[in-house]
């Protein structure tokens, strides 16, 4: 192949890529996180520990199947 068909071979992948682009932004908007998400995202998250996991699954009444 020539550098000539390569050159037009890039040329025509970035097209394709801008173009797919633009329909995926068209198909599936981008939406900004509510106030509530954001905190969500920021925030470092809790790890319960073993101990606070088995109170809760005692209340709930959760047994294990054997």
């Amino acid at each position: 192949m020539s550098l000539e068909v390569l050159e037009e071979i890039r040329k025509e992948l970035r097209e394709l890529r801008l173009l797919y682009k633009e329909l995926a932004e068209k198909l599936i908007p981008v939406e900004k996180p509510t106030p509530e998400e954001q905190k969500a995202i920021e925030e470092k998250d809790e790890i319960a520990g073993e101990d606070e996991l088995m109170k809760v699954l005692d209340k709930a009444d959760v047994r294990r199947k054997d």
